[in-house]
């Protein structure tokens, strides 16, 4: 007859047995989503090489341009690996945090890149005084490594998920980061989830439009970032579409952005496109379909062949 002592802790070891297995099988499922960089909308940019070229903005660029579609159509006239940098309109506001971010992906060698830099009224207005920038807390501000696998700076600081939340979210995420930047979004596009989604979105943004002003301070920061990319490359300054409620709004809120960008174009001395106008689907007013973002970065594509020299 077993003694009561001994009976308790083969339970024990039979227990903390079964939960180092659990564990490492976990560790084993979640090897491969924090390699692939794939644990949320935001870290696989930080675990990907050093970058020859940028897409730089915010939520519209990080949806609505792929870089796949603009490296297969311009071939070797610049130099890659070519990543969509853009993040969020809270994140990714163009301003000092911004820039240093961009410094520290981009490859300090490069001469011939390409640089889209995305532009509208709210990646440069400001709630507050000048020179405050809420993204200066963000990653994008406090972030030093921005390209190492894995990032252990990124994970211990800011993904606040419990680990076995990355392989549930993982397996059902209507998201995809992928490894080029681009993020894929995948919701419901008919016709009433979009009018649903943009109603709330226009009133996200009349509520911005109540409380920002057009900052100075950001848009010294896109001199500068415009300013600091020459140098390594063309520079292109581009306006995404929207949808045409939205656009009313912008119009209201800044009615001479447009001139704002022709001038700062001119004085920089890069080409600015302007598609705000075009008729691409949206999934909220704000950014566009998955089937748009092919359309609209085949059409990029093609105008920008006419800018970026063949090599």
């Amino acid at each position: 007859m077993k003694r009561p002592e001994k009976t308790t802790v083969l339970k024990l070891l039979g227990r903390l047995a079964l939960l180092v297995g659990a564990l490492a099988l976990g560790a084993l499922a979640l090897g491969p989503v924090l390699r692939r960089g794939q644990v949320d909308a935001f870290y696989g940019r930080f675990t990907s090489a050093p970058a020859g070229s940028l897409i730089l903005g915010t939520s519209r660029a990080a949806q609505g341009i792929r870089p796949a579609m603009l490296a297969a159509r311009l071939g070797g006239r610049f130099e890659g690996p070519l990543l969509n940098y853009a993040f969020t309109l809270t994140h990714s506001p163009y301003g000092p945090a911004y820039l240093r971010s961009i410094g520290r992906k981009l490859r300090p060698e490069v001469k011939n890149g390409l640089f889209v830099v995305a532009v509208d009224p709210w990646s440069l207005s400001l709630t507050g005084a000048e020179g405050v920038y809420p993204e200066d807390q963000s990653f994008v501000g406090q972030l030093n490594q921005v390209s190492q696998n894995p990032n252990l700076p990124y994970l211990t600081r800011y993904q606040t998920k419990p680990l076995y939340r990355l392989l549930l979210d993982y397996a059902t995420a209507t998201e995809r980061l992928h490894p080029d930047g681009w993020l894929e979004v995948n919701i419901g596009t008919d016709s009433a989830q979009v009018r649903a989604r943009t109603a709330r979105k226009l009133h996200d943004y009349r509520q911005l439009a109540a409380t920002q002003h057009l900052s100075a301070g950001r848009l010294q920061a896109l001199r500068e970032t415009i300013r600091f990319l020459k140098p390594h490359g063309h520079v292109v300054l581009v306006r995404l579409p929207v949808g045409p409620s939205l656009l009313a709004l912008e119009q209201t809120y800044q009615p001479g952005f447009e001139q704002l960008m022709r001038q700062l174009a001119k004085a920089q001395t890069v080409p600015y496109l302007d598609y705000s106008t075009a008729p691409y689907a949206t999934t909220d007013g704000n950014h566009l379909q998955r089937d748009a973002s092919a359309s609209f970065s085949q059409q990029l594509a093609s105008d920008l062949a006419l800018i970026v020299p063949a090599q």
